[in-house]
């Protein structure tokens, strides 16, 4: 991959914006923003889907802060700011440290967005400890700084700092009961999951109105045990017209009923949502596609993986195939989940799961030829896995292949695999 531009060595430096301006022309002209400015062209940049675009983004900014009258003028935060919101982990630390000699951690708009981009990759402390560095603080920062216990999972920490916001006099908003509500969550804790209800009623307002955290709620609810307390969250949004209609409230009500083994009602509140004019999206329908591997609705789920190309536009992943395969594996259709798992454009690689599933199903109702080719399809992802020859010979055993078993034997012996030898034990005098 061509390197980005090296920063120059004198002050005849060419201008940065120039340098940002000639690469977006070249490879994303589309991106260009109608006023031409540094700023404006960094945010292009960083939001750019080439890598070679983006990586000119920190060489640029520090072009700028080194020579500020080759960048028409110091470094706005609006350009950093820009640039922290596409950084990835590796680029968040040089660019908090240009903020710092630019002069621009001071603002809480910069150390927010520096906060964010930390927190996104889950360096949580990092953005605690700028928080608690920071001599201007807001609940936006809070809630970078929560969202970035959340993509790290430390929930007790999360409930701790949130429990401090009315101390530091930082406003409670619906992001920040969203992210004490899914903390609530994970920890399966109902007592405080109604009382961080109550608290955003009382603090949020209308509840229902903000369809993330009414989606949290009844998400919450159901790791809890209470599907009941869910759909009454789930009822009283509808009655909001704005949040009740919105695909992601319906998910999370349809993975509310998965999660406990209701896959019938899956199957009846998805068709419910596609009645009532709601667009269904790739997680919706993975979720009622699992229901109906559980539920051995097989022509359901058929029509509804159909569907998501030729009525919605989506495309599958591999986890709908796998559904798809894994369901009909149950019912002994493993010729055609065979045609599915190997139709080309099928969305990715499948796990080992997926062949181990085939090859199970191929065991169970003596279909050698497919099964061979599962097997092999299995061992070329994990050659070390001993299952997969026992299972392939379990499969050879049930149609009476003892050759194809002794060479099985012969190629586990020379790999090294060995079979755990089963024993029986009899009481002498018995």
């Amino acid at each position: 991959m061509p390197q980005p531009p090296p920063l120059p060595r004198s002050p005849l430096a060419p201008n940065p914006a120039a340098i940002i301006h000639a690469l977006l022309l070249k490879s994303s002209p589309s991106l260009l923003p109608p006023r031409l400015s540094l700023a404006s062209l960094l945010a292009a940049a960083a939001a750019s889907p080439h890598r070679r675009l983006r990586s000119v983004v920190l060489p640029a900014l520090a072009l700028a802060h080194r020579f500020p009258t080759a960048a028409v003028g110091p470094i706005e935060s609006y350009a950093l700011c820009s640039a922290l919101r596409h950084a990835t982990a590796a680029e968040a630390e040089p660019l908090h440290a240009l903020a710092a000699r630019s002069g621009w951690l001071g603002s809480v708009f910069v150390s927010c967005a520096i906060a964010a981009a930390y927190g996104g990759s889950g360096r949580c402390v990092d953005a605690r400890r700028l928080f608690d560095e920071s001599p201007n603080r807001n609940g936006v920062f809070g809630n970078a700084v929560l969202a970035g216990y959340v993509s790290a999972g430390k929930w007790v920490p999360l409930l701790e700092f949130a429990r401090g916001f009315p101390e530091l006099g930082l406003r409670v908003d619906g992001h920040t009961m969203t992210a004490v509500v899914r903390a609530c969550g994970a920890l399966a804790n109902a007592d405080l999951g109604g009382q961080a209800h109550g608290h955003a009623i009382r603090r949020v307002g209308v509840v229902e109105s903000d369809v993330f955290l009414t989606s949290a709620l009844v998400d919450m609810y159901a790791k809890c045990g209470l599907v009941s307390h869910a759909k009454r969250v789930f009822g009283l949004a509808q009655r909001v017209n704005a949040v009740g209609g919105d695909v992601v409230l319906w998910t999370a009500l349809l993975n509310a009923y998965g999660r406990h083994g209701q896959c019938k009602e899956v199957i009846q509140m998805y068709d419910q949502m596609v009645a009532s004019g709601v667009r269904p999206d790739k997680l919706a329908i993975l979720a009622v596609l699992s229901a109906c591997q559980h539920a051995g609705e097989v022509v359901k789920g058929l029509h509804y993986f159909e569907s998501m190309r030729e009525d919605y536009g989506l495309t599958p992943t591999p986890d709908h195939y796998s559904c798809v395969v894994n369901m009909l594996c149950r019912a002994g259709m493993v010729t055609k989940a065979w045609e599915i798992v190997t139709t080309e454009g099928c969305g990715g690689e499948f796990g080992i799961s997926t062949w181990c599933g085939l090859l199970s199903a191929c065991c169970d109702c003596g279909n050698v030829e497919l099964g061979r080719m599962a097997a092999q399809r299995a061992i070329k992802l994990e050659p070390d896995n001993v299952t997969i020859y026992v299972e392939l010979s379990n499969l050879y055993a049930r149609a009476g292949l003892w050759e194809e078993i002794d060479q099985l034997r012969e190629v586990m012996k020379n790999n090294g695999f060995e079979k755990d030898v089963g024993l029986t034990w009899v009481e002498r005098g018995s």
